[in-house]
């Protein structure tokens, strides 16, 4: 009975941080679809370039936001309202105050970082371009980020899918007409973006504009242990959204040495593709996020456990579904971002037969982070975050172009994230160990004590 409890709150929270994911996922690659047809090669090869800026964004925004979350149900698991909703209030401020000097930051040296990022001459104007607009609209990514996870640890995953679901939905239509039928060029894609996380903030302000749930704003009183306690716990997932402009960022440089601009190209479809698996698995990380965090704190383990099992099984089972797809019809998606180069359908489609795979691996090493970071264990969440980040993907890169001469470079993705999952899951087992023997031996004084 209890599990099936627990079952029926894993989909509650699962399915609707899913589904709105994925809606976001595809709200990108149909934005991909569109600055492909509408702009063209150029146009997704500076989005690409630019794409690590906005996931830096998105990894602040979650440092913050994840390490908060998971303090916050903690305290709610424990009864301590007063406390979580502290905890909120000192997160927002944060966001605040990072987002309003990084949208600065980036809006006065987007040159420089286009240079960083990779881009060359033929790409730098657009990608410049791009980011002029891009980079004032962090304030507001920020705030997205940090209010739509909250919002789903306040009881209410269905406004955080229905305010993603909105927010995609008429950013994709604003596409539409200003880059396919007004023709304004790269630069509406980086507007209607902002304009999408706009009309995804109204819906968490009416959240509490209408108190709904029982967060409440207020004028935060900053705790340092406090604060220390939200990076600690959220630094792994800041390594962890940071993972993936480190491997886009790796890759763009290891595919521009060997295949030049039409790769990198090939690559940016590659990237549309892999994200509608990544976000599956994000959103199944997310949505059980607030019930593990909830069952560590009022202590029942048995819960957290049947949670767990149930996310790991989540995120081998899809990923393995999606990589199907992308590999049994790869011919076909290529045409729909970028038609009428033949050289650019067979890099790409050979890229997409081989690179998305990796995506079975990383599902089991998320829920893991998660696992680590629910019950406080700083250290290995963080490790194999930072592994994610900088470690085995790089090393492997490194082994293809300088070894092996460029030989299953697109592979190097499934043999890092491997090494990951491993890790991941040989320290899992070792902190169940632990705990299992110290339960038994607690067990074992308590019968020693009563006799």
């Amino acid at each position: 009975m209890q599990s099936q409890q627990n079952d029926k709150q894993f989909v509650k929270y699962v399915i609707p941080a899913v589904i709105g994911m994925v809606v976001q996922a595809l709200y990108v690659i149909l934005d991909g679809i569109i600055v492909g047809q509408g702009i063209g090669e150029i146009g997704l090869a500076s989005v690409n370039i630019a794409f690590p800026c906005s996931m830096v964004v998105i990894a602040l925004a979650m440092l913050i936001a994840s390490g908060g979350a998971n303090v916050y149900s903690f305290y709610k698991g424990q009864g301590e309202a007063g406390k979580a909703n502290n905890i909120f209030n000192q997160c927002l401020t944060l966001a605040v105050s990072i987002g309003a000097v990084i949208a600065l930051l980036g809006f006065f040296f987007r040159q420089p970082l286009a240079v960083f990022f990779g881009a060359d001459e033929m790409l730098l104007p657009s990608t410049v371009a791009y980011l002029k607009w891009i980079a004032p609209f962090s304030l507001l990514q920020m705030l997205v980020c940090l209010l739509a996870v909250f919002v789903r640890n306040d009881d209410a995953p269905r406004l955080a899918m229905f305010a993603s679901v909105t927010g995609a939905v008429i950013n994709a239509i604003l596409d539409v007409i200003f880059i396919l039928i007004l023709d304004f060029g790269i630069e509406a894609a980086a507007i209607t973006n902002g304009i999408g996380m706009l009309i995804e903030l109204t819906f968490y302000t009416a959240h509490f504009a209408r108190k709904r749930g029982v967060l409440r704003i207020r004028a935060p009183h900053f705790d340092i242990t406090d604060v220390k306690r939200v990076l600690g716990n959220g630094f792994a997932t800041f390594l962890m959204e940071f993972s993936l402009p480190a491997v886009t960022f790796s890759f763009n440089l290891a595919i521009m040495r060997t295949q030049g601009t039409l790769g990198v190209t090939a690559y940016s479809i590659v990237g549309y593709v892999c994200s509608i698996i990544n976000m599956t698995l994000i959103g199944v990380t997310q949505g059980a996020q607030p019930l593990m965090s909830f069952y560590h704190g009022s202590g029942d383990t048995m819960a957290f456990d049947r949670v767990y099992r149930l996310g790991v099984r989540t995120n081998l089972i899809v990923p393995a579904v999606l990589v199907s797809l992308c590999i049994a019809f790869s011919g076909g998606i290529v045409t729909l971002f970028r038609g009428g180069n033949p050289e650019l359908t067979a890099l790409t489609t050979r890229m997409l037969r081989l690179y998305p795979i990796a995506h079975i691996a990383i599902g089991p090493t998320l829920m893991n982070i998660l696992y680590f970071q629910t019950t406080e264990r700083n250290a290995f969440s963080t490790l194999i975050s930072f592994l994610r980040c900088i470690g085995f993907v790089q090393i492997f890169l490194l082994l293809s172009l300088f070894v092996f001469g460029g030989k299953g470079l697109y592979l190097t993705f499934l043999a890092g994230e491997a090494c990951h999952m491993f890790i991941s899951l040989i320290l899992v087992r070792r902190v169940k160990r632990t705990e299992k023997k110290g339960l038994d031996e607690d067990t074992e004084r308590r019968i020693t004590v009563h006799t």
